[in-house]
């Protein structure tokens, strides 16, 4: 049994669909089923009942469910313990991200690594109900939060807010005549789905925000590269993807039109908490922010 089955089964637990617990290891979906397999194998027991409709848990997985997530949490407690000590040398950072700035907050760590040969930054999942403790006690050097908090003794909290996320559409598509898109109209409409972070992020958010109003997941269709996902809804005029702001340019390919997205979380405040004096690197690290983020000072 190996610790990374277990953080498989637990997704595919949570999720009960394979795909979306894909999309949230960002994995293709049958290294998941392969992990499950491998994992049932070396337990002995079924975890999951599958069907062509649906996934639910076992009577054994049910059991084994709760031990799975402590397991988890004890693996993560490791990795920060580590981490406190491997800062010490002052050439780390832990970093609490969430959902909705994965993307853009691995970008923004990874600009600042290029510029800082030997600096290393981790970032880690924590839960929403513990990340402000760990910032305060010093498990956590920052963390990210999706909701903007009130104030805190001893913690600070830097506002930022997402660059917009622009749909590009086919010129000849009816919603390319609004001013914005939101995810309830593209339903129906394919998604060119990039292999990178931010698509894989913006594609769990879309899903999510149509789980929220009751409904179906969006198709995706799949493309190598911004440049040959447009030209594929250029020429064919039945999909559409997404594109960040500061990609603009693209607004000049023939036969797409860029509409602002509306996805909950994707245009809206979010926020760095740190504690009251930061160190040099975490504010070097809230600098690197600027380019996926606009940082309200």
């Amino acid at each position: 049994m190996e610790l990374r089955q277990i953080e498989f089964f637990v997704a595919v637990a949570e999720e009960l669909h394979f795909g979306r617990a894909a999309r949230r290891l960002h994995v293709v979906q049958p290294a998941v089923s392969q992990q499950i397999r491998q994992l049932e194998r070396g337990l002995r027991v079924k975890l999951f009942n599958r069907s062509t409709r649906r996934v639910c848990l076992t009577e054994a997985g049910e059991a084994l469910l709760p031990a799975a997530r402590a397991v988890l949490l004890t693996a993560q407690e490791t990795q920060l313990i580590a981490a406190r000590y491997a800062s010490s040398r002052g050439n780390s950072l832990r970093i609490a991200t969430s959902l909705r700035s994965r993307a853009r907050l691995r970008l923004a760590a990874d600009t600042l690594m290029q510029s800082r040969p030997g600096l290393t930054v981790h970032l880690v999942d924590v839960s929403d109900g513990t990340r402000l403790d760990l910032v305060r006690t010093g498990a956590l050097d920052a963390a990210m939060v999706d909701h903007l908090v009130p104030p805190t003794p001893g913690l600070l909290l830097h506002r930022l807010k997402w660059r917009p996320v622009l749909a590009a559409l086919p010129s000849s598509c009816g919603l390319a005549e609004q001013e914005s898109v939101g995810v309830e109209a593209l339903g129906e409409l394919p998604m060119r789905q990039i292999p990178s972070a931010f698509h894989l992020t913006l594609v769990e958010l879309i899903i999510s925000a149509r789980r929220r109003l009751g409904l179906e997941s969006i198709p995706l269709r799949y493309a190598t590269s911004v440049r040959e996902a447009l030209d594929g809804i250029a020429r064919y005029g039945d999909s559409w993807t997404a594109v960040q702001d500061e990609a603009r340019e693209y607004a000049q390919h023939p036969g797409i039109r860029l509409r602002a997205l509306s996805v909950d979380g994707m245009a809206t405040q979010s926020g760095m908490v740190t504690r009251v004096a930061p160190s040099e690197q975490v504010l070097a690290l809230l600098g690197s922010c600027t380019s996926s983020f606009e940082r309200e000072v």
